[in-house]
């Protein structure tokens, strides 16, 4: 398993858009892919510096997200996505370590 990671800020004057995004486009986007397994989404409780948003979604394997990115439907949410955000970053993590307090 992998997690992709973008972390971004919504553009000035497109709270609105982003919502409706959130609530249209956007909505479950990412499960509707084969190889997904979950999606959490974050946001900033302090405010203040960049990243106000942060998105994870963890795939079975890399070739699931090379679908994804690769596929007319996302691209086409990716592109109404890149018009409301700034600040765009992403990360592709492999989990090397899982502790919990006993």
């Amino acid at each position: 398993m992998l997690t992709f990671e973008y972390r971004f800020d919504v553009l000035p004057g497109k709270a609105v858009g982003y919502e409706n995004y959130v609530k249209g486009t956007g909505k479950d986007l990412w499960l509707k892919f084969p190889g997904v397994k979950s999606v959490r989404t974050y946001k900033s409780m302090l405010g203040g510096s960049s990243p106000q948003r942060l998105v994870q979604v963890d795939l079975e394997n890399l070739a699931a997200l090379e679908k994804i990115l690769s596929s007319p439907a996302f691209q086409k949410a990716k592109a109404k996505f890149h018009g409301l955000v700034t600040h765009v970053s992403d990360s592709l993590l492999v989990q090397v370590s899982d502790k919990k307090k006993k």
